[in-house]
Parts: structure tokens; sequence; C-alpha cells
């Protein structure tokens, strides 16, 4: 696979993914949502969940730019956490899987992870189909990674700072990418070749992978490493006397 050399991308990460999940009040649904800007695109890769909207709108303000701005929109997958706020981007084009669409709309409504709101959207806009293997944008190629869903896509990007692979839930932290041991899936045959797809293509090219629900990643030596820090803060009402206590979590704790 070779990306096109017409385009080539100023990344920004608007927000990082994080690789938590909680017992008692199910997934938190923090997902990773980055920027791709050329001389003619403004492309977001996935949207997020509905939280993140003022963490996009800031985000984007810190480029100038606003929701309108934004030209095209890629989605890996039909999950609420990755197409939260797709109504925020009216004018984009909306890029996804031909084969995910087709599953995610004939679910029942109890279907986990999935929004029918969200997807009606989708249903009223139309999608512009990203099938594996094809130039969708100049210097952005679909990469089919099933598994986590049925017709998951992964974006392959030429970036200025090399190629940078969009991995969404095909590859969701650090220790799915290191282990190929994926959680959450519907089928775990596809998902474990998905992985090593995505793992060879950055071994052979040098790529980074922004994971679904993580910081950047690459491949050194052999070892899967994080290319910054791993850090989140949560606000707890703990009693009466307080009104929050921030807890901060880092991969550097014990």
């Amino acid at each position: 696979m070779v990306i096109a050399p017409q385009s080539n991308y100023d990344a920004h990460v608007l927000v990082d993914g994080f690789p938590g999940r909680s017992s008692s009040h199910g997934s938190f649904g923090w997902s990773s949502v980055h920027l791709l800007v050329d001389g003619y695109r403004r492309v977001l890769v996935e949207t997020g969940p509905p939280a993140y909207i003022p963490l996009i709108t800031v985000g984007l303000a810190r480029y100038g730019l606003s929701r309108t701005d934004i030209t095209d929109v890629l989605v890996t997958h039909a999950h609420w956490d990755h197409l939260g706020n797709i109504a925020m981007f009216p004018q984009a084009r909306v890029w996804m899987g031909p084969d995910e669409i087709e599953w995610a709309r004939g679910l029942p409504l109890d279907e986990p992870f999935i929004s029918h709101p969200h997807l009606r959207e989708l249903e009223r806009r139309g999608i512009e189909p990203a099938v594996d293997g094809d130039e969708i944008l100049p210097g952005v190629v679909a990469i089919g990674t099933p598994g986590h869903t049925p017709g998951h896509v992964a974006y392959l990007a030429r970036t200025s700072e090399g190629p940078t692979i969009f991995a969404g839930d095909a590859v969701k932290n650090l220790y799915e990418l290191a282990t190929g041991d994926v959680d959450s899936t519907l089928d775990r045959q596809a998902s474990t070749v998905s992985v090593g797809r995505l793992r060879e293509y950055m071994t052979d090219h040098g790529a980074t992978l922004v994971a679904g629900h993580d910081v950047p990643l690459a491949i050194r030596n052999g070892t899967v490493v994080r290319m910054r820090p791993q850090r989140a803060r949560i606000t707890f009402v703990a009693n009466a006397e307080s009104s929050g206590v921030d807890s901060s979590i880092s991969d550097g704790d014990p």
C-alpha cells in the first residue's frame, strides 16, 4: 500500500484518547480526535462523544477554525463515542466504510454502543464510501480493519511528520497494539488479523499510529511505546464538605 504524494497534512491533536473504563458506570468513551490540514482541506478524524463539544470547539479555535470550516470527517466505525458529534459539521463530507453503515442500520435499539439518532443523521446526510485500499482524499488511504465491528475502517494519512495511521478501535490502546489481545470485539480472529496488518505497516514504513483510546504510538526497536505521556484528570465529589477532589491519573503512576 502506497500513500499518494499529492498532499501532506499538518496533523494536530484536538483530544487525546484515554484507555479507561468503569465496571460500574459503563464506558468512559474518551476517544481520540485529530485534525488534518493542508492548503485545501480541513479534515477531522473522528468526532468523539457529545461531552467533547467544548473541547473540539476550543481545539479548532487554536488554529483559527470553527466547526463550519471542516470539509471532511473520517469516521472509523458506528459506535457513539466516535461519531457522537457528527451534527456539529453540517458542511463536511462524512467518510465511513459502506459495510459498516449497512451493518449498523439494521441493529436493534438496544444494541450496545450504538446511537440511532446519530445513525439517522448519517442516513439523512449520506456518506462517502471509504473502501479498503482507496485513496479517498489526496494523501489519505482507507484500510479495512474489521473485527471490533464488521465494517471498521482505519485511515492512513501522509502528514508532515510522516505516515500516520488513525486506527480507531481496531487498536484501542498501547496494550492491544503490543499484544494483539483485543478487548470488545465482535470477531476476535478478524481483530487479530487487523492488528497484525497495522503493525506490519508501522514496521515496514515507519508509520506512527493513533489508537482509538490512547495517545499516539510508535514501534521502536520492536517495542510499542507511547509518543507522549498518558494523563487524565477526574473530579470526584466525595462528601458534603468538598465541592470536588481532583484526581490525576498517568502512565507514570505505579
